[in-house]
């Protein structure tokens, strides 16, 4: 029975399955990480168990990283080699990090990135995402939630669907924009778009350049191809800005307004109007509404919560 035992042992050796059940059984092992984590190497995934809050400082994880429901991971000077992935009510803080994979946030609370790159593309599902002065090798797309991206640049294209808004200042874009169904609307500032740039079924207000209802915005705005504004009952606005394709605009209402500053290089389609007295008025009167203030505000208080919580913890066994 033994020499039997032994036998299909070698056989399953052999025939590869012993090594697929050891690879089966090494993709389970994680580390967890709960307080404090410095400059240590992980060579597995790593998880933020849920309710729980980490602090890296320089850390370098090798698999995939998992912020679960309710936790917070606040990371600096660190180095993501896999994909990140935010649950719900979790929290994602990243400054001068780097992360190689995907980062993808489901009904999180939300993803801050500052100074920071994501290699992957950015799928968010509610929640927010704010990037100031980071870098993105893929596409960002953010669905019901709040988009605020300032100072930097992405190398695919930037999409916000059924957001509360969609404001981009000075960023680049290096494939299209796509604004649609966002219900405070939004605003693009001294920013440039290489591909098309479409805004459709948005409301409240639409500021694309120049001065509106959101605020004065100091610089010019680029957009490489066409750009289509459709079907949007936001007061909008295109002005101080070079449009080197065409200009659809249809069945807005109110109609678009285009400034004396906007200079569209093909032809225009749709209802348009010029800027009048009475527009620059109230657009002056206007108090301006930093939402990037605002995210930041809630950025910065459940950041200082997450580092509280992991320092009590003690130091994380990484």
């Amino acid at each position: 029975m033994k020499i039997r035992t032994f036998i299909a042992t070698a056989s399953l050796l052999a025939s590869g399955g012993l090594m697929a059940f050891s690879g089966s059984a090494q993709a389970a092992l994680y580390t967890t990480c709960v307080g404090d984590g410095g400059a240590v190497t992980v060579n597995n995934d790593l998880v933020v168990p849920a309710g729980k809050s980490c602090n890296l400082t320089g850390t370098k994880v090798k698999g995939t990283v998992t912020v679960e429901a309710g936790a917070d991971l606040v990371a600096a000077g660190a180095t993501f080699n896999g994909a990140v992935n935010v649950e719900g009510n979790a929290y994602l803080d990243l400054t001068d990090t780097t992360v190689k994979g995907a980062l993808t946030t489901r009904a999180a609370f939300g993803a801050h990135l500052e100074n920071s790159s994501v290699k992957g593309g950015v799928t968010a599902t509610q929640g927010f995402v704010y990037a100031v002065d980071s870098a993105f090798s893929g596409s960002v797309r953010a669905e019901s939630g709040e988009l605020y991206v300032s100072g930097s640049t992405l190398g695919g294209s930037l999409t916000g669907v059924g957001n509360q808004y969609t404001d981009v200042y000075d960023s680049t874009v290096k494939g299209a924009l796509t604004v649609s169904g966002n219900t405070l609307g939004g605003v693009l500032c001294a920013s440039e778009v290489y591909g098309a740039a479409e805004y459709q079924g948005n409301s409240d207000t639409l500021q694309l350049g120049g001065e509106g209802l959101l605020g004065s915005c100091a610089g010019a705005t680029y957009f490489g191809g066409d750009v289509s504004v459709t079907d949007n009952t936001a007061n909008a606005v295109l002005d101080n800005a070079i449009v080197r394709g065409g200009l659809t605009a249809t069945g807005n209402t109110p109609v678009l307004v285009v400034g004396d500053l906007a200079r569209i290089r093909g032809a225009v389609t749709g209802e348009t109007a010029a800027a009048g007295a009475s527009a620059a008025r109230s657009a002056k009167k206007a108090a301006p509404q930093d939402r990037g203030n605002d995210l930041a505000g809630k950025a910065a208080q459940r950041a200082a919560e997450a580092r509280a919580d992991a320092h009590e913890a003690g130091t994380s066994r990484l």
